[in-house]
C-alpha cells in the first residue's frame, strides 16, 4: 500500500465541519485531498474569515458551504452528508478541522468494510489511535476484526447504508455527545463499529491547563505539574446537559452503558468545578446542564445563558 492511496470502485466523500477555522484545516485538507473523491467543507457560522482559509480550502478544491448562523457541529455535518449522499457516495468520511489523517487511512477504512461479513453488520470504521492512544476493543469477530462501542466522530468512515437507514446526527445536542447518540442509535439498528487496525490520527482533544483543585497545584513523582483536560463554561453545560439526555434515553435500553458512562463523567466534572479555571461558572454551567438535561431542553445557548457563563452574548 503506498501513501495518499485512494480506493477504488468505491466513491468516499469526507465532510469536514468548521468553526473559525486556522491553518490546521489546511494541514489536514491537504493530507486529506489525495484520498477521497471529494470534500466538502461545511462552516458553521464563522463570523468571518480574516485569514482566508476557506478561500484556501476552496483552492485546494474543496466545496465550501458557509452556513450564516452557528447552528452546531451536528447540523453542520448532516449538510455536508447530504450532499455527499445526494453525490451517490459509498461511504462519508466524517473530520473535525483540526484533525490530520496519515497517507493510507482511507484505504485501510475501505478495506475493513470490504473484509467484514455481511453478518457483521459494519456501519463505521473508526481509528485504531488518536495521538497514539489505542482504542479498547469489545470483542472481535468472526473475521478478527476489533469492534467497540463509541467511537470519537472524527476519523468515522460510515457506510451509505447505515446512513441511509438510521438517520444523520441528532441536531438538537448542537455540540458534545453528537458522535456518541449517533453509535448508540444505530447500534439500535444492528449495526457495528469496528477500528481500522493500526490506524492512528492526530486530532486535539482539548486544552491542557494545570491541575489545582481549590487552588493548590499538584505535582507528579518527578515534580511536574500536574495537568487535565479544560473544556469552558460553555462547554461543561452541554457535556452536562446532553449526557444526561442521553442517560434518560437509554436507561431501560442500555443501562449498562449509562452506568459506566454516569462514572466516566464524573471524575473530569468534578476536577473542572474544584480545579477552575472560572470554578464559579464551572458549577453554575453543570447545574443549569443538569437541570435542562432533565427537563429535556435541547438546542443552543440562550443569549441570557451565555452571558451568563461566559459574559458576553457573542
Amino acid at each position: 500500500m503506498t501513501e495518499n492511496e485512494r480506493p477504488t470502485g468505491q466513491r468516499v466523500v469526507a465532510v469536514v465541519p468548521t468553526f473559525r477555522p486556522d491553518e490546521a484545516l489546511l494541514v489536514g485538507l491537504r493530507a486529506l485531498a489525495p484520498q477521497v473523491a471529494m470534500i466538502i467543507v461545511v462552516d458553521d457560522g464563522s463570523p468571518d474569515d480574516p485569514a482566508g482559509i476557506l478561500a484556501l480550502a476552496g483552492e485546494l478544491g474543496c466545496e465550501i458551504v458557509r452556513s450564516a448562523s452557528n447552528n452546531g457541529i451536528a447540523a453542520a455535518l448532516n449538510i455536508g452528508i447530504r450532499m455527499a449522499l445526494t453525490d451517490d457516495a459509498d461511504f462519508v468520511l466524517t473530520l473535525d478541522q483540526d484533525t490530520v489523517l496519515p497517507g493510507h487511512y482511507v484505504s485501510d477504512c475501505t478495506t475493513v468494510f470490504r473484509i467484514a461479513a455481511p453478518d457483521t453488520r459494519l456501519g463505521v470504521v473508526c481509528t485504531d489511535r488518536v495521538n497514539g492512544k489505542p482504542s479498547i476493543y469489545e470483542l472481535h469477530t468472526a473475521e478478527g476484526l476489533g469492534l467497540v462501542r463509541e467511537a470519537i466522530q472524527s476519523g468515522c468512515l460510515i457506510s451509505a447504508r447505515c446512513l441511509t437507514e438510521c438517520g444523520l446526527f441528532d441536531e438538537r445536542l448542537f455540540i458534545d455527545c453528537v458522535d456518541t447518540e449517533f453509535c448508540l442509535r444505530i447500534a439500535q439498528y444492528g449495526y457495528r463499529i469496528a477500528v481500522g487496525p493500526g490506524t492512528d490520527i492526530s486530532h486535539s482533544l482539548g486544552e491542557q491547563v494545570a491541575l489545582r483543585p481549590f487552588g493548590v497545584a499538584r505535582f507528579d513523582e518527578r515534580g511536574r505539574q500536574r495537568t487535565y483536560e479544560y473544556h469552558g463554561p460553555t462547554r461543561r453545560y452541554f457535556i452536562t446537559r446532553n449526557n444526561i439526555d442521553l442517560f434518560l434515553r437509554y436507561s431501560r435500553i442500555r443501562p449498562r452503558w449509562v452506568l459506566s458512562a454516569i462514572k466516566r463523567e464524573i471524575g473530569p466534572t468534578v476536577t473542572t468545578i474544584v480545579s477552575g479555571p472560572l470554578r464559579w461558572r464551572q458549577l453554575v454551567a453543570t447545574v443549569i446542564g443538569a437541570a435542562h438535561g432533565l427537563m429535556r431542553l435541547r438546542g443552543p445557548l440562550s443569549p441570557g445563558l451565555r452571558k451568563l457563563l461566559v459574559g458576553r452574548r457573542d
